[in-house]
């Protein structure tokens, strides 16, 4: 295990003294944190984002508060890297949409603010899982906005046919994965994906396991772990009987795939049942969705990650961005929207009890998938630690992974050779490591 030094006293100071450089100023430079209230205007605040119907839910906002208004901009395109220049170079919005794994990145370059002192007190109202993922030292920097917990999509049909019953555990999808294997030689228990980070890092949740965690005053970096060597582990059995097939997820060939009735399960995140109804519209009732299976011993879930609304550094109105946020997030008013609208899968309590999640499918033979989920995002342990450096681990995994599918080495190599490559990368941001 590797670990990286950090300040005891705020996940805002763990690399102080390497802020990034300010970079060009973008079009964005003329937006530059709202607008400072006087005695007789409201504060303005701008905020950015990405999910559908915020507009909507914006005009909601802007009607019911006079003393704060938002001006609100829908993200496209290279906007997310617009925002990082923006603020680097003192400008950009008050408040904007961010994936969660982003987030320790901009703890660490100070471009979001500790909001902890206008938002602590929602904590309960959220998933332990999504909370912790905007949480760093002891301190908030985000309020969670959507989640994605998994479950496993399956061929009834197949199933049936064979006289297997789902599997439970990750030890009776390998049974069940040999015993179709041995029926049928073109039918595969599921795509093995070299390009999707997603169906790993659930997996390594679900483990209780994490690339990143806090040890005292260190970082400790652990994309080889015992919870990884776990997953590895399964995925080199499956790959080296072969029981899955290797296609790069979201292309004609992975559809096709799908289609022609080779794969049988897919474990992925909530959103994914829609997106399988929509490119495999023939095979409406043939599918199912069950609570992904488990370790032995455990009744972990897992989760591929959310996203957060944070306060930016340069804002003139954290307080009340932060109440906006909480607001949109987190308000019994918003919920029914975001899930329906906005199609995300809630991280707060009252989201997963509203009633909009429950809608039976008929893709799915009239089942009510979210239940699933439900379940899930319940389930899901809060160990996953976000990091300073994910995309660079991310990136170096993908590259391995698809050299382990090409017969080059193992998985459990590949988490060696991205281990080190995330090493060497804290050590060229100048972060102290120590091994």
């Amino acid at each position: 295990m590797t670990s990286i030094r950090h300040s005891k006293r705020t996940a805002a100071r763990w690399a102080a003294a390497l802020l990034a450089p300010a970079l060009a100023v973008t079009a964005l430079a003329s937006c530059s944190g709202g607008s400072e209230p006087s005695a007789d205007e409201p504060v303005t605040i701008d905020f950015w984002g990405w999910v559908p119907g915020l507009e909507d839910l914006v005009a909601q906002w802007n009607d019911e508060n006079d003393d704060i208004q938002v001006s609100f901009h829908r993200m496209t395109g290279d906007d997310g890297q617009k925002v990082e220049a923006a603020v680097d170079a003192g400008q950009g919005p008050d408040l904007v949409q961010l994936s969660t794994h982003g987030l320790p990145e901009y703890v660490i370059t100070e471009r979001v603010v500790d909001i902890t002192d206008y938002v602590s007190e929602y904590a309960d109202d959220y998933t332990p899982a999504s909370w912790a993922a905007v949480s760093f030292d002891g301190r908030v920097f985000g309020v969670p906005q959507g989640i994605g917990p998994a479950g496993t999509m399956y061929r009834t049909d197949i199933f049936a046919e064979y006289g297997i019953e789902f599997p439970e555990t990750w030890d009776d999808y390998l049974d069940a994965a040999r015993t179709l294997k041995a029926a049928n030689p073109d039918l595969y228990i599921a795509n093995l994906s070299p390009g999707e980070i997603g169906q790993w890092s659930q997996e390594i949740q679900q483990a209780e396991s994490s690339w990143y965690g806090i040890d005292g005053d260190s970082w400790t970096v652990g994309v080889n772990d015992e919870g990884s060597q776990l997953v590895a582990e399964r995925w080199q059995t499956l790959l080296d009987e072969g029981l899955v097939t290797t296609e790069l997820m979201w292309t004609p060939e992975y559809w096709a795939l799908v289609n022609s009735g080779k794969i049988a399960t897919i474990t992925y995140a909530a959103w994914f049942p829609s997106i399988l109804a929509e490119n495999a519209a023939d095979l409406a009732g043939k599918w199912s969705v069950a609570p992904m299976p488990t370790n032995a011993g455990s009744e972990n879930s897992g989760d591929s990650g959310g996203a957060a609304v944070v306060v930016l550094k340069n804002t003139k109105n954290a307080e009340a961005a932060a109440k906006f946020a909480a607001w949109l997030n987190g308000s019994d008013d918003t919920q029914e929207a975001l899930i329906t609208v906005g199609g995300l899968f809630p991280s707060t309590e009252n989201g997963l009890a509203s009633p909009a999640l429950l809608q039976e499918s008929e893709f799915y033979g009239g089942q009510t998938v979210n239940e699933v989920f439900i379940d899930a995002a319940k389930n899901t342990p809060d160990t996953w630690v976000e990091g300073p450096n994910y995309g660079t681990i991310q990136t170096a995994l993908l590259d391995e992974f698809a050299k382990v599918v090409a017969g080059q080495q193992t998985f459990l190599e590949a988490l060696d050779v991205a281990q080190a490559a995330g090493i060497a990368d804290l050590k060229s941001r100048g972060l102290s490591v120590e091994e």
